[in-house]
């Protein structure tokens, strides 16, 4: 028997953004103009890889409140609770370079000041990696 190419992760580390109101991204399909959405363009990835995945998704949001997850302004997933955390590294989200990944709260973007009680800023950081493969 020959060597066997084994799957391994090179980690990419994270990258975290925080909420805008739909007012600006008129993306927002639950309240148009006036929700949150939490925006990761293209640039936010910052690295030469062209394939990636999402492992991890840490979230805050306004608590009751449940999101759409969007790539490339299609809809992937929607979330019951969006003030918790999204993982499932056995199915990963599949991204590239050039995508785009929106997250949709169903709940109005308020005013500061934002508190962790009864007015939540949307926060997202999401954990990449990349497959790199070995010889065993």
């Amino acid at each position: 028997m020959g060597p066997v190419a084994v799957a391994r992760y090179q980690e990419l580390g994270s990258r975290t953004q925080t909420g805008v109101s739909d007012a600006t991204a008129q993306v927002n399909p639950y309240l148009p103009g006036t929700g949150w959405d939490v925006i990761f363009t293209p640039q936010v990835w910052a690295t030469n890889v062209t394939d990636m995945e999402i492992y991890q998704i840490s979230l805050d949001g306004p608590v009751g409140s449940s999101f759409l997850m969007l790539i490339n302004r299609n809809p992937w997933n929607y979330v019951g609770q969006g003030w918790l955390n999204y993982d499932d590294p056995i199915q990963p989200v599949l991204i590239r370079q050039q995508d785009e990944l929106v997250f949709c709260w169903n709940a109005p973007a308020t005013a500061p000041p934002y508190d962790h009680v009864s007015n939540i800023l949307p926060t997202v950081t999401v954990w990449l990696r990349t497959e790199s493969y070995g010889v065993m």
